[in-house]
């Protein structure tokens, strides 16, 4: 009972997730991932997932203060130090539980890229871990939905692109 009603949170996290895909402004992509991060933590928190809860709780704080504008290094420094030091304390999922530290680790050094396509990338590229830890933790809807995350994420990366390399008619 606990994996479905684990599997049905991430669900409704999971439509929002994929809803995200399509948003191309990085305040916007943002505020949509706390919402969507918070329910995937009550989701991991469900299915033993700690590192990856507290992984995405501390992706709220960070995203909320780049979200202001305020995510200055001492913070980047700060939520990097709290990722890993709250892994290392709670971590009892092995290689498994070390995904949602590393994940955030690479998307924090590089989450303040002001080029959309380049953030519109990392966005794409980090989603492709969690498919994996999902999946191995037992929430197989987080793992489709972070696999049709990267698609819709492709598809508006590759739009994003075009645009950016029409050339204007004359």
């Amino acid at each position: 009972m606990i994996q479905i009603t684990a599997n049905v949170i991430d669900f409704i996290a999971a439509m929002v997730q994929v809803g995200s895909g399509v948003i191309r402004r990085k305040t916007r992509i943002l505020f949509v991932q706390i919402l969507q991060l918070l329910m995937q933590a009550v989701s991991m928190l469900l299915l033993g997932g700690i590192t990856g809860a507290i992984n995405n709780v501390l992706s709220c704080f960070r995203n909320f203060l780049c979200y202001k504008e305020k995510l200055s290094a001492t913070w980047k420094g700060i939520f990097i130090t709290a990722s890993i030091g709250t892994t290392v304390l709670f971590n009892r999922q092995g290689l498994l539980g070390v995904i949602p530290a590393a994940v955030c680790t690479i998307y924090i050094l590089l989450m303040d890229v002001e080029d959309p396509i380049r953030f519109k990338t990392l966005v794409t590229v980090t989603f492709i871990p969690w498919i994996f830890y999902h999946f191995m933790l037992g929430s197989y809807t987080g793992a489709i939905f972070d696999v049709l995350s990267v698609i819709t994420n492709a598809y508006a990366l590759y739009n994003m692109i075009k645009e950016k390399n029409a050339v204007p008619a004359t």
